[in-house]
């Protein structure tokens, strides 16, 4: 598994529902809805992230990392704009 170093965090993309509950493919999803993130592994300068954290990190400067056929994002801490509370 990958392993961050210093404030990275890794993000897996959570991707917005693309199909209506009645099955209707949406040809694009809602601009007004962002994409979240969610926390997997975080690096040992992290301070306010933990690992699960539902987030919305800055995606234009996200790194995209490829492990296994997996695609993860690599995102310094300083570009988390908000973390979703439950």
């Amino acid at each position: 598994m990958l392993k961050p170093i210093k404030n990275n965090v890794i993000v897996e993309l959570i991707e917005k529902e693309k199909v209506t509950a009645s099955g209707i493919v949406l040809s694009s999803a809602d601009p007004a809805e962002a994409n979240k993130g969610k926390v997997l592994k975080i690096g040992p300068d992290v301070l306010d992230l933990k690992e699960g954290d539902l987030i919305l990190p800055n995606w234009n400067k996200a790194r995209l990392a490829k492990y296994e056929k997996t695609d993860f994002y690599i995102v310094s801490e300083d570009d988390v704009v908000l973390i979703f509370e439950e």
